[in-house]
């Protein structure tokens, strides 16, 4: 572990949207040594944007005296990296929301998890300090750090053992990815009539700001929360054959939490 007044030594393995966003804002309190990633250029894009810091294809290279080795590699290959690297005495941690810390389990002394709950993109500026930091360990000492170094980028952190993280993780996917994906077939369907998804913005942005108010169940509106089956399944008739399946799908869901005893007959 680092001494105190000392900054701390990070490596980072990978190079994609985690590490593009990750890096830069850890290097403001940290000195971020070197990134490691199978494409070399990927790698020096980001460690252009750091101090002082190298960039390399090479997992041999991996310094032996950071405090900290931060895995943010695609889920399946940290298995890999924990058993194939050597366990220096730096405290090693992985950023996914689905992977137990047990996978640095009988490869490293120091582990633990740094999940960041946000999605990632290269092109969007993300305000790291906004950004929800969920932390596990498996000794007192790693926690320990991992909260002092993240309470110095970011304003919420928390700890959350593997089940929690994944529980978030799943929460996730349904808030954010499934939701991207009915933007996108809204946009689909409106672009077909000369018109695109930035129509739906303001609609979007008020249903965001009630859910700061109102959970999801209160908020909910739309033809299927006021038990509306004929605009349900006029809609159903005039959508293309491969969407029907899901429009009606989730409006039963909604339906049944609010209607359940009505059902949908529209043959699909």
């Amino acid at each position: 572990m680092a001494d105190q007044g000392r900054k701390l030594k990070i490596s980072i393995i990978g190079a994609g949207n985690v590490a593009w966003h990750l890096a830069p804002a850890l290097a403001q309190e940290a000195d971020v040594v070197q990134i490691i990633s199978r494409h070399k250029s990927t790698a020096e894009a980001i460690a252009a944007r750091l101090p002082d810091c190298t960039a390399s294809d090479n997992i041999r290279g991996l310094a032996d005296d950071s405090d900290l080795y931060i895995l943010a590699v695609k889920d399946d290959a940290i298995a890999d990296v924990a058993r194939l690297t050597p366990d220096f005495p730096g405290m090693w941690v992985h950023t996914s929301g689905s992977v137990s810390i047990d996978v640095f389990s009988g490869h490293k002394a120091q582990y633990g998890s740094l999940y960041p709950l946000q999605t990632f993109s290269k092109e969007i500026p993300v305000d790291i300090r906004r950004v929800p930091f969920f932390i596990e360990a498996n000794t007192p000492e790693g926690l320990s750090l991992l909260s002092g170094l993240l309470e110095k980028i970011a304003d919420r952190i928390q700890t959350a053992d593997s089940e929690r993280r994944k529980a978030l993780h799943i929460a996730a996917v349904f808030a954010c990815n499934f939701a991207n994906q009915m933007w996108a077939d809204a946009d689909m369907l409106l672009r077909d009539k000369g018109l695109d998804v930035t129509f739906l913005l303001p609609l979007l942005e008020a249903t965001l700001e009630k859910l700061r108010i109102l959970p999801p169940v209160q908020a909910m509106t739309g033809p299927a929360r006021r038990g509306d089956l004929k605009v349900i399944e006029s809609h159903l008739r005039s959508l293309p054959p491969d969407l029907r399946p899901t429009y009606a799908l989730l409006s039963q869901r909604i339906l049944e939490k609010y209607h359940p005893d009505m059902k949908l007959s529209c043959e699909l």
